[in-house]
């Protein structure tokens, strides 16, 4: 899949849904996103996370995309228009020697926090966790993702 010729890249973001996402809006976004990221060498994942968290509803969008720097810089500019979400916050992003999620277009999980503590208390993703762009955080949250993948 790798062409020798290209930097492969990988950029982590989080955001904040617009809205409570229904079901068909979800197999929309992935329907498209398998497409395009198909056509464009690009692999991933992207987590809805929904659930009560300090008193209010979070929907939140957490993704990880893999591919040629290009392709994937292009579509994040893309993504950050899309009105469907807000508060786009990039965790990571840096080129990679391989992929995570290679066989996967777009993988996806819908994550509900209810009954699950260790999930409540890793979404609360407050500005400074962000902010301190650490390695801890910025693993916590691959791993996270990963799990998606190598465990189904």
């Amino acid at each position: 899949m790798e062409s020798l010729n290209q930097t492969m890249y990988r950029l982590i973001y989080t955001s904040v849904a617009a809205t409570v996402m229904q079901p068909a809006n979800l197999i929309e976004i992935l329907k498209f996103s398998r497409g395009w990221n198909k056509d464009h060498d690009i692999t991933g994942c992207l987590a809805y996370i929904e659930g009560n968290l300090e008193n209010r509803y979070l929907c939140r969008f957490i993704q990880v995309l893999e591919g040629p720097k290009e392709e994937i810089l292009s579509l994040f500019q893309n993504i950050s228009k899309d009105s469907r979400h807000h508060n786009i916050t990039l965790i990571k992003r840096g080129p990679i020697e391989k992929r995570h999620f290679e066989s996967w277009e777009m993988g996806f999980e819908k994550v509900e926090l209810e009954g699950n503590a260790i999930l409540q208390e890793f979404f609360r993703l407050d500005p400074q966790i962000i902010a301190l762009h650490g390695n801890i955080h910025n693993n916590m949250m691959m791993d996270f993702m990963k799990s998606f993948y190598y465990y189904l």
